[in-house]
């Protein structure tokens, strides 16, 4: 029972991670209805800034705090430069402009920060509450309480703001959005901010507990990937509920299984999602809609 409850503990901790990363790609699905493959380099970028800031002096809110502007700033650059002169082309051309940018981040964070791995430091991994038989370190509950908080908040601005709303109504059809005044490009640009600041806390919050290198983000953004599609792609809660059942059928398979088929969990994941429901848990009509902008 003990190592039951250890292994959902670490579950819902890593769901939370993939949790955030699965909102990201929601989010420019809903928009643009297309897979941002390089919103991995995101997650990347920012535990790369938060490194490099801590190892220079700053202190560890502050580096935290700038490496997700770093991610964020990653993420709307992304869509400026790259993505925005494609926009009009065929879906193929940005999937592959996707693939090129994940490769050229990928490939110049080697170049910075070169091979080897990283670590951050954190004083909250060598503190914990014990939750019945299990103990949890700090940085593990910092982790779940900062992506349910996210994931709260992210809710309240998509329905109570206006930017939230000129939002879903560029999700239902950007054209008519357009048509009714509101601000496509602005919209666009904050989809991509928002998913990218998203992506970027993950990627802050699990620094300290993995290491940091530049292709952690290919994992990472696969899994969110799944779990944006086990949750309905195009689905906020979705995305939410995914990231958490997919972290917990993960640690489950690693510890009753064997660690080595953790990243294989997902794999047979997605494969079971797109034979047997491929819109996903929640995405019944928000998939039809996007297939049909698409």
């Amino acid at each position: 029972m003990a190592v039951i409850l250890a292994q959902l503990a670490n579950g819902v901790v890593l769901g939370s991670i993939y949790a955030l990363m699965a909102i990201g790609y929601t989010m420019v699905w809903n928009v643009l209805a297309f897979i941002n493959w390089a919103h991995g380099e995101v997650y990347m970028m920012a535990a790369f800034v938060t490194v490099t800031l801590y190892g220079a002096g700053v202190s560890l809110l502050p580096a935290a705090l700038l490496g997700v502007a770093g991610g964020t700033l990653t993420g709307v650059l992304m869509e400026r430069i790259a993505y925005r002169p494609m926009r009009q082309a065929p879906k193929l051309n940005l999937l592959i402009g996707a693939l090129g940018i994940s490769i050229f981040l990928r490939n110049a964070a080697q170049l910075v920060w070169g091979p080897s791995p990283r670590r951050l430091p954190s004083p909250l991994l060598d503190r914990g509450v014990d939750i019945g038989v299990v103990h949890v370190s700090l940085q593990q509950v910092l982790i779940l309480a900062v992506g349910l908080l996210a994931m709260v908040l992210l809710q309240l601005f998509v329905r109570r703001t206006t930017l939230g709303r000129a939002m879903r109504a560029a999700a239902e059809d950007m054209e008519t959005a357009s048509l009714m005044g509101i601000n496509t490009e602005r919209v666009i640009v904050a989809t991509f901010a928002i998913g990218s600041a998203l992506g970027g806390v993950a990627g802050v919050l699990i620094a300290p507990l993995y290491l940091v290198y530049p292709t952690m983000g290919v994992l990472a953004g696969l899994k969110g990937f799944t779990a944006s599609v086990l949750g309905g792609m195009g689905s906020v809660t979705g995305a939410m509920v995914a990231g958490l059942v997919l972290g917990i059928a993960e640690s489950l398979g690693a510890g009753f299984i064997s660690s080595g088929y953790r990243d294989a969990v997902a794999m047979v994941v997605l494969l079971l999602v797109l034979l047997v429901r491929p819109e996903g848990l929640f995405g019944h009509g928000v998939v039809s809609q996007a297939r049909q902008r698409a």
